[in-house]
């Protein structure tokens, strides 16, 4: 027995649907440093869906985090604070050898 919804083209569409949620996500964090939480409000995303393209971006090191802060959303005390924009990333603490 075949498994028609699997089809190629719905893999597409979700893969497309995948990328748009990642650009939107990034697009709006260079804009200004958010919590997931107020990502997922102001981008329309779920957070569920926020938090696996942040961990993507993360490791790319596309963002990065800027701090820990209260939420303006759910009132959380130690929520990261998220941005693309390379002006706010930390300084490295590192000493650089060369």
């Amino acid at each position: 027995m075949k498994n028609h919804k699997n089809t190629p083209n719905l893999r597409q569409v979700q893969d497309t649907k995948f990328t748009i949620q990642l650009l939107k996500i990034y697009n709006a964090l260079k804009v200004k440093p958010m919590t997931m939480k107020e990502l997922d409000i102001y981008t329309g995303i779920m957070r569920e869906n926020v938090c696996r393209h942040i961990d993507i971006l993360l490791q790319q090191g596309r963002i990065a985090v800027i701090r820990k802060r209260r939420c303006t959303v759910t009132g959380y005390l130690y929520v990261n604070e998220y941005t693309g924009d390379p002006d706010l990333f930390p300084q490295s603490r590192q000493l650089k050898l060369f």
